[in-house]
């Protein structure tokens, strides 16, 4: 272990550079990758071989990029894989643990529960969140809300870095995350068949236990299946003493099927959850989002092999759910206790063609559509010594929707066998619309926005294992219901909304390096991002007093400026030995004002060596050691306190039996490390957990 913060910077740098010059000097071949659209799975994504636990995914076929099939090798933006090897060897808690580990991606969090990815120093509703390519209809903006999809459900997580409002639409600034969740495999033959996966898990930060079942099965050319999970978790303990409220109780449940035929496929999947979810408060004596549920269903529907010049068309059919109760006794003693009821219903419905011309072009078309309903109610009880008085309030909202339509076409033009460039464009349509609510200052209104959004992609084969790629440009954002809408308390703040927002609008520009060798994977990527009518919650001065919090109002600030710079790069030693590392580096500025923004990550760097090996044939070994270092950050928003540096280590270990049987062990923060998170909502303490043993089983049969 290093003395110092600074020697740690120093080594991670040295390691990258080493990692990065080590192969350029050789020109081996790359490998070949082969796809077969017939074989691609719910998921719409398959590899020519089992997806290996690589932090760099080059290899790996993904879609959220463009839309189609394409190894990441081959797209000029900028991707991240996480497969599902990766998900059972790191045992995340949270999806957290895993975006914290990628290039280019974090995480703002507020106890365990709550976690709102971040992408190049944007995150809440500028990360636009799929599930299956379905946009996930949570609104995030301004308060600790959780994203509901669990880490057992996923199959695979793929993330854009840089705006994708060609293909997405609003929200995409920061870029995409794709959660594509376990589904039921695309198999065909005689007779039944079946497949049960059983796990359990347990660590001591937070008591925490989990149990898991998966089912596959499926008869002739029907395939189903079933996936559940139960998680219960206490505070976290930390090396200073408890987080307040940072429980989670809930379970998950999903299930689907397909069904496939000649040139044809159909499926069906549905997916919900139920939990209590602790929000940390240091005052109150409850705080916990009570009974949260979230539903979703969809369909999908494929067509291949149309005609010579269309290969494929889709349909997906979806709707969501989201019912929020948030639960509030504050103080301790008790004096109010307060429970809000926020429900959102949304529909989605999107078709896609993948057209051809010749060999030169592969053109995507599509329609998206979407619609949220948003209903509140509010209750609020004083505690006094005669009893419970009731003290009615508004909704945090009044009964309001919102409306968008898109259009979009993309082609990916081959102009030699080294140069390709992806020109896309498409236009939004969104409105927005609220009704009248007793003693809700935010009065009956319909806001209409709409954009045209470009983008022009380049990547040029350096050599057969480099290629060179650059990206420019222009995404936006409508103003979600609730900046529009919302009046009520979050966790430091009464919020309220503002129904005359614009939309923002922004201008990226990206230049990167993609490297696949046969020992050595790697990318490189600078950027620049800069967003017109910025919005953010603007603090009034001003104390709400019925709760006592300070008011404050959505509004546009003007221009924002982000950059920076994300390399990560993995290096195979040779004897089952890989060396792995990455680096970030975020700055963002309020042009406008001239000063820095909020909830910027600091300088931070992954870093590791991975030892796996097959020990005869029926077992499968390996251990990793990885370091995570993150530097202080000390450029900050006016309001924001500078945070310290720090360091952590994690020790992990597994053995694999036959591929039925999976034992899993990890030691996160092996030195017991009090620290805080930069981007944690928790400030009053170093919040993150300390020496924190995780152990997991698995068995298949």
């Amino acid at each position: 272990m290093f003395s110092t913060l600074k020697q740690h910077k120093v080594i991670v740098v040295l390691m990258i550079i080493g990692l990065w010059c080590g192969p350029l000097p050789g020109y081996a071949e790359s490998e070949i990758i082969s796809l077969d659209s017939h074989q691609v799975e719910q998921s719409a994504v398959s590899v020519s071989e089992p997806e290996k636990a690589e932090t760099v995914q080059l290899d790996a076929v993904v879609v959220t990029a463009t839309r189609t099939d394409t190894p990441a090798f081959d797209t000029s933006l900028p991707v991240n894989v996480i497969p599902r090897q990766q998900i059972e060897r790191e045992q995340p808690i949270s999806l957290g643990d895993l975006f914290k580990r990628q290039a280019g991606v974090d995480a703002s969090s507020t106890g365990p529960g709550i976690v709102r990815p971040m992408i190049r120093g944007l995150f809440d509703d500028r990360v636009l969140v799929l599930v299956d390519g379905i946009r996930l209809s949570e609104q995030r903006g301004g308060g600790n809300h959780r994203l509901s999809i669990d880490p057992e459900q996923i199959e695979r997580i793929e993330v854009v870095r840089g705006p994708g409002s060609v293909l997405y639409g609003s929200d995409a600034l920061g870029g995409v995350i794709n959660l594509i969740t376990r589904q039921a495999k695309v198999e065909e033959g005689r007779g039944w068949r079946s497949q049960v996966s059983l796990g359990s898990g347990v660590n001591n930060a937070n008591d925490g236990l989990e149990h898991t079942a998966h089912l596959q099965a499926g008869y002739n050319n029907v395939n189903l299946f079933f996936n559940s999970v139960y998680r219960n978790t206490g505070d976290i303990r930390t090396p200073t003493g408890n987080l307040p409220h940072s429980f989670y109780r809930g379970f998950t449940l999903s299930g689907g099927g397909n069904i496939a035929w000649p040139q044809s496929e159909l499926a069906l999947s549905a997916w919900g959850t139920q939990a209590d979810i602790g929000v940390p408060n240091r005052t109150a004596q409850e705080s916990y989002f009570q009974g949260e549920v979230q539903v979703m269903v969809q369909g999908t529907y494929r067509r291949y092999e149309i005609a010579e010049f269309c290969p494929e068309i889709k349909i997906d059919a979806a709707f969501q759910r989201h019912q929020r109760h948030m639960h509030l006794l504050n103080p301790d003693p008790p004096t109010v206790d307060q429970e809000i009821f926020l429900n959102i219903n949304t529909w989605n419905l999107q078709t896609q063609a993948n057209l051809t011309w010749g060999d030169r072009h592969r053109f995507t078309t599509g329609l998206q559509c979407f619609r949220e309903d948003a209903t509140s109610t509010r209750e609020r009880w004083l505690i006094t010594p005669g009893g419970w008085l009731p003290r009615p309030l508004p909704g945090v909202i009044p009964d309001a929707d919102r409306t968008g339509v898109g259009l979009y076409a993309q082609d990916e033009i081959s102009l030699t066998d080294r140069l390709s460039l992806t020109p896309g464009v498409r236009f939004d349509w969104i409105r927005s619309a609220c009704g009248e609510l007793d003693s809700h200052p935010v009065r009956a209104t319909t806001e209409d926005d709409h954009a045209v959004s470009g983008n022009l992609g380049f990547l040029y084969r350096l050599t057969p294992n480099l290629n060179l790629v650059a990206n420019v440009g222009r995404a936006f954002r409508a103003p979600t219901l609730l900046e529009r809408f919302f009046f009520g308390p979050h966790q430091e703040t009464v919020d309220i909304g503002n129904p005359d927002l614009k939309a923002e609008t922004s201008f990226n520009l990206d230049l990167g390096l993609k490297a696949k060798f046969p020992r050595f994977q790697g990318t490189l990527s600078l950027f620049r991002n800069e967003i017109s009518d910025y919005i953010i919650k603007q603090r009034t001065g001003i104390f709400d007093p019925a709760s006592g919090l300070e008011i404050a109002k959505w509004e546009n600030v003007g221009r924002a400026l982000l950059y920076g710079i994300e390399t990560e790069g993995e290096f195979a030693l040779g004897g089952g030995v890989a060396l792995f590392a990455n680096l970030n580096y975020v700055r963002g500025k309020d042009q406008t004002a001239s000063t820095d923004l909020p909830d910027i990550p600091p300088l931070r760097s992954n870093y590791g060596l991975r030892y796996e090996r097959k020990i005869q044939p029926d077992w499968e070994l390996w251990t990793e050691m990885a370091g995570l270092t993150a530097a202080r950050q000390g450029k900050v928003a006016p309001w924001e306190v500078p945070s310290g540096g720090y360091t952590t280590f994690t020790w992990s270990a597994g053995a694999i039996y036959r591929q039925n049987l999976r034992l899993s062990l990890m030691v996160a923060n092996l030195t017991d490390k009090s620290y805080h998170d930069h981007l944690s909502q928790v400030t009053w303490l170093n919040e993150q957990p300390g020496r924190n043993v995780r152990v997991n089983l698995n068995f298949k049969f």
